[in-house]
């Protein structure tokens, strides 16, 4: 079974023959490989190699996965006898990409991207939404908590708007929220699902502060391929 992928280190410290040795240890032949660096502060490993044994696809995928301080993305697989299979992808664990939100932030559309393309079409929305609940709220509590919480809308001025200004050139409007040229939102040709990362982030962000109610977000308009302006509604 030969096969072709890339890694993201977590670190620079991380180098290529901190992801040739596992694979040599654990029963892979080298074809080729090469390193540069990534736009998150570490760097991207490209491998092609085959296996000795018997090894499965599952065999590869938990063996890849398990060389620490990387990501794996892009795998595709090519059975022995030149049988090609069909690009293998692994969805991400959402663990794992916290926590490299948690080392790259505010620089992080690569990895919420990466995340998005390990999923399923049908989950995509759903766990980009949950993912941006998590990071929103998590950045509500580590900056804004402190200090009696502000209401609707002072918040969105004083609180929300500011921790946007981290991922994108932001504007508000009453109760709407514009990201210009919004680093999260795909081309006109894809389904504008990375958004919903954003809609995910103003919920959980709005829903850590004690003195605001339940909330909805809703993107009522998608600025991929026309304005580059992304609209989010609180209501």
């Amino acid at each position: 079974m030969k096969f072709s992928c890339a890694l993201e280190t977590s670190s620079e410290r991380i180098r290529l023959v901190n992801v040739i040795s596992p694979l040599i240890k654990a029963g892979y032949q080298l074809v080729s490989q090469k390193q540069e660096p990534s736009e998150n502060g570490g760097n991207i490993i490209h491998v092609i190699a085959r296996s000795l044994g018997s090894k499965t696809q599952e065999d590869l995928i938990d063996d890849l996965s398990s060389i620490e301080g990387c990501t794996l993305f892009n795998l595709e697989i090519e059975e022995e006898g030149g049988s090609s299979a069909a690009p293998a992808k692994k969805t991400l664990d959402e663990k794992s990409v916290l926590s490299a939100i948690g080392a790259y932030y505010p620089k992080i559309a690569d990895i919420v991207s990466q995340y998005e393309d390990s999923l399923p079409i049908e989950r995509r929305v759903t766990a980009l939404q949950e993912l941006g609940r998590k990071v929103g709220g998590g950045i509500y509590q580590r900056d804004y908590s402190l200090g009696s919480p502000l209401k609707m809308p002072t918040t969105i001025t004083r609180e929300l708007v500011p921790a946007l200004k981290g991922l994108s050139k932001v504007k508000a409007k009453n109760n709407v929220i514009y990201l210009i040229k919004c680093p999260f939102c795909k081309s006109s040709d894809h389904t504008h699902s990375g958004c919903h990362f954003i809609v995910g982030y103003i919920e959980g962000f709005l829903a850590s502060n004690p003195a605001i109610d339940v909330v909805q977000v809703e993107e009522t308009n998608c600025g991929a391929g026309s304005t580059n302006i992304c609209e989010f509604t609180i209501g």
